[in-house]
């Protein structure tokens, strides 16, 4: 093949693998395997003992009828003008109260009411009511073109200009939303529980923080399409459903790990807490002294927080007080939660240990959960909180 020919032959593959080529290719194979993967996490089981998953469920749902809306739309199976788009369109302003409906009843940090349901889904039926009117009222059909919404000119340029606000402002906040959920349940299982490893949720923190990333892409493409033309702008609601691919990927795998984790360390339930309202309160401060002192001899004559899995409702029920006045009592009398008193005794103990002969031959991870801890990075972390050293220097120190 002359030099010639080999020139050609690369012109014509340039011309042929452009950009828009590749992206086009991404888009429709990650398209069709992302809602393989939403269809298959739907019928393969997403059910924890203790979470009915009716929202995780509804939000698999509305992220499959997306992704395949922006595949028909985009690639110009169905008309511009059809009714249908008017539902496709808006229907971030679904996934995301349904995902933080979700995040919500994975951590049980309340209970969910109807009424916010219904709350929570407004925004979208107020949006797809809005579109057929607009239809309705406007000499020209309301289209939608490559994921975009195009609004006749003869209504209101405050409408044309702005409609797409609520639907990236929605998944924004309901990202912080999310975030703020997750901060939530961590202190409530530091009121619950001596040791949280079993109960962390950090992959629902990362999907979040994968969910404003996201965001934070899509408003890139849109101003590298629109203010820079960088990229055409019919590009944009491909690269979502690209994006989304990954997400569903990701979520997958993670949510399955969680399953196949509880189901088999046999995870019991955390309850729902409704709201604590200690100003409300009957427990005076001579009673949480009561409590504190019945606490404090239970610990040291007991020994139960030797116990890795000890639980405020354990304790509960030895105290024969209830979980509320325990915790009232940990947080306004002794200003500390359950996770931090416990695990108090815990580190006493380990330094005692650490430094004691008898013990020398035992590792550091043995004297840990001689101690009741069960994860070795936890024991390290709060030995340094508290001694400003690794256990390995303290010991080493004496």
């Amino acid at each position: 093949m002359s030099i010639s020919e080999i020139c050609i032959l690369a012109f014509h593959l340039k011309a042929y693998y452009s950009l828009d080529k590749i992206i086009d290719l991404f888009f429709n194979g990650l398209s069709i395997a992302a809602i393989i993967i939403g269809v298959y996490l739907l019928v393969s089981g997403l059910n924890l003992k203790y979470v009915k998953t009716y929202y995780l469920k509804a939000w698999l749902v509305v992220i499959i009828i997306q992704i395949s809306f922006y595949l028909v739309n985009i690639n110009n199976i169905l008309p511009y003008n059809i009714t249908l788009n008017y539902f496709g369109f808006p229907l971030s302003l679904l996934h995301m109260p349904l995902f933080y409906l979700a995040v919500v009843d994975l951590t049980r940090i309340k209970k969910i009411k109807t009424l916010e349901v219904i709350l929570h889904c407004f925004p979208y039926i107020l949006i797809v009511l809005l579109l057929i009117y607009l239809d309705i009222s406007s000499e020209n059909d309301v289209i939608v073109v490559n994921g975009f919404i195009g609004i006749p000119t003869d209504q209101p340029y405050f409408i044309r200009a702005y409609i797409g606000i609520p639907l990236a402002l929605s998944g924004f906040i309901y990202a912080l939303a999310c975030l703020i959920v997750m901060q939530i349940y961590k202190k409530q299982l530091k009121n619950k529980l001596s040791n949280t490893d079993a109960y962390q949720l950090h992959w629902i923190s990362y999907l979040v923080w994968t969910i404003i990333i996201l965001f934070i892409l899509i408003y890139s493409v849109i101003s590298a399409s629109s203010d820079f033309s960088l990229i055409e702008s019919s590009q944009t609601f491909k690269l979502v459903n690209i994006f989304l691919f990954f997400f569903l990927l990701f979520f997958g795998v993670k949510y399955q790990q969680q399953l196949i984790y509880f189901i088999k360390n046999n995870i019991k339930p955390l309850t729902t807490d409704t709201k604590l309202k200690y100003s409300h309160s009957a427990l005076q401060l001579e009673d949480m002294k009561v409590i504190s002192e019945k606490l404090n001899n239970l610990m040291i004559t007991e020994s139960i927080y030797l116990d890795e899995y000890l639980s405020l409702q354990q304790v509960s029920e030895l105290l024969n007080e209830t979980t509320q006045n325990i915790s009232q009592t940990l947080n306004t009398f002794l200003e500390t939660n359950f996770y931090n008193y416990v695990n108090a005794f815990r580190l006493e103990l380990a330094e005692k240990k650490l430094i004691d002969s008898e013990y020398s031959k035992l590792s550091i991870i043995g004297i840990a959960m001689d101690c009741g801890f069960k994860s070795k990075s936890t024991f390290y972390k709060l030995f340094k909180q508290k001694t400003g050293k690794t256990p390995s220097e303290y010991r080493n120190l004496e």
